[in-house]
C-alpha cells in the first residue's frame, strides 16, 4: 500500500512537471509571430495556415502567447516550418537547405545532455544487472529519474521510435538523410547490440514511463507475443509505406511521446489511454506498436549481454516465468530461437532461488534442442 502511494504521489509530481514545462522559455516565445516567421525565411500567413491557426489569429502577437491560446508548442512550431520548406525542396541545393533547416530547429545543448545521461542510466543498469544488484525499490527509482529527466525536463526530442519514422519522413520529403538521425539511431542500436533492450527498459522517456505505471499494484495480463509482435510488425509497416510512398507522418498526430510538450490533443489522449492500459499490460506501447522496439527486438537477437539462463541447476520451479512481466525469460529459458523482447528489467535475475539466471556474456550450458524444449513447453 505505501509503495502505491508513493508511486502515485510521484506520478502526480511527473505530471505538474510536464504542465509546467510545457513550454521552453527561448527568445523565440518573446517575438512576434510574424517577425519569427520572417527570421526564419517562411511566409506567416503560409506557417500560420500549416500549424492550423485561425483565420482571426493576430499574427503580431508574442509567438509564446499566440502558441498557447491556440494549444500549441513550440515543437508544433517546428514541425510546421520543416513541413512549409520540404515542400519547397526541388533540387540539391533545396536538400541542403531542408538539412540545414532541420539542424537549426534541433535544441542541440539538450540532445547533447540527453545522450550523456543515457550512458551514464545504460552503464548504472549494465553494472547492477551484471551484479544482481536490482532492488524493487531502486528500480522503481530509476524509471521515474528516467521519466523526469529525458521526459519532462529534456522533452520529446530526440526518443528512439522518432528516429525511425522522422527518418523516413525526412527521406521521402528530401531525398536525403538527416546524418545526426542516424548517428542517433546507430547510438540506439548499439547500446541494443552491447545490452540486449537496456536502453528502452532505463532510458526511453516514454517507455520508463509506462513500466513506472504498471508497478501500481493490480491483476495484470501477458498478451500472447504472436498477437502483440504482429500488431507490431503491421504497424511498423504501416508508418513506412505511408512515409515514403504517401509522404504521409500516420504517428505524428497520436504520437504518444508528445505528451511531455503536451502538444496535440489527439496525441495526449492516446498518450493517457496507454499509460491507463499500462497499470495491467506491460509496456502497451512498447509491445504493440513503437516502430524501434521492433527494430531493436531484432538487434536483440545478436546482443552481447543478456539474460543467460545456467540449466544446469535451475531447479524448474519458474518463478522466473510467473514473474516476467511479459513472456521474454520463458522464451530465453526454453530455448526459443526468437524470444519475446526482454526488457532489462532484472526480475527474473532477482527472483531465482537458486542463482540460475545472470547477466553476462557467457553463452548458457546445455542450451536444450528445439525439441526439447518444444516438449517442455507442452509439459506445462
Amino acid at each position: 500500500m505505501r509503495r502505491s502511494v508513493a508511486l502515485a504521489t510521484l506520478m502526480a509530481l511527473i505530471a505538474a512537471g510536464v504542465a509546467s514545462a510545457q513550454m521552453d522559455p527561448t527568445a523565440a516565445q518573446a517575438m512576434p509571430f510574424m517577425e519569427l516567421a520572417q527570421a526564419q525565411g517562411v511566409d506567416a500567413d503560409a506557417l500560420a495556415s500549416e500549424m492550423g491557426l485561425p483565420d482571426s489569429a493576430d499574427l503580431m502577437q508574442p509567438t509564446g502567447m499566440l502558441l498557447q491560446q491556440n494549444g500549441l508548442t513550440l515543437q508544433d512550431l517546428q514541425r510546421a516550418m520543416q513541413a512549409l520548406r520540404s515542400a519547397n525542396v526541388t533540387g540539391p541545393g533545396d536538400a541542403a537547405d531542408a538539412i540545414a533547416a532541420e539542424a537549426a530547429n534541433k535544441p542541440w545543448a539538450k540532445i547533447r545532455t540527453k545522450f550523456i545521461l543515457w550512458g551514464v542510466f545504460f552503464v548504472a543498469a549494465l553494472i547492477m544487472l551484471m551484479r544482481t544488484k536490482i532492488r524493487p525499490v531502486v528500480r522503481v527509482l530509476m524509471l521515474v529519474a528516467a521519466v523526469v529527466i529525458f521526459g519532462v525536463w529534456l522533452g520529446v526530442e530526440p526518443n528512439a521510435p522518432g528516429t525511425v519514422k522522422d527518418g523516413f519522413m525526412f527521406y521521402s520529403e528530401t531525398g536525403q538523410v538527416f546524418l545526426p538521425r542516424l548517428i542517433a539511431f546507430i547510438g540506439f542500436i548499439l547500446m541494443s547490440v552491447i545490452g540486449n533492450k537496456i536502453f528502452c527498459g532505463w532510458g526511453c522517456q516514454f517507455g520508463t514511463f509506462q513500466d513506472a505505471i504498471w508497478h501500481l499494484p493490480t491483476k495484470k495480463w501477458k498478451p500472447p507475443f504472436g498477437l502483440s509482435n504482429t500488431i507490431r510488425v503491421g504497424a511498423f509497416l504501416a508508418i513506412a509505406v505511408a512515409a515514403l510512398f504517401y509522404g504521409t507522418d500516420i504517428l505524428e498526430p497520436v504520437d504518444p511521446f508528445r505528451i511531455f510538450s503536451l502538444g496535440a490533443l489527439s496525441a495526449v489522449v492516446v498518450a493517457a489511454g496507454i499509460l491507463i492500459a499500462g497499470i495491467w499490460v506491460y509496456r502497451p506501447w512498447c509491445q504493440f506498436f513503437c516502430p524501434f522496439g521492433l527494430v531493436s527486438w531484432l538487434a536483440e537477437r545478436i546482443s552481447i549481454t543478456r539474460p543467460r539462463v545456467n540449466l544446469k541447476i535451475c531447479i524448474d520451479c519458474l518463478r522466473c516465468e510467473r514473474e516476467c512481466p511479459n513472456w521474454s525469460i520463458r522464451g530465453i529459458r526454453r530455448g526459443h530461437r526468437a524470444p519475446q523482447d526482454c526488457f532489462a528489467c532484472g526480475t527474473c535475475i532477482r527472483v531465482c532461488p537458486v542463482s540460475a539466471i545472470r547477466w553476462n556474456v557467457t553463452p548458457p550450458p546445455d542450451r536444450p534442442e528445439p525439441q526439447e524444449a518444444a516438449e517442455s513447453e507442452d509439459a506445462t
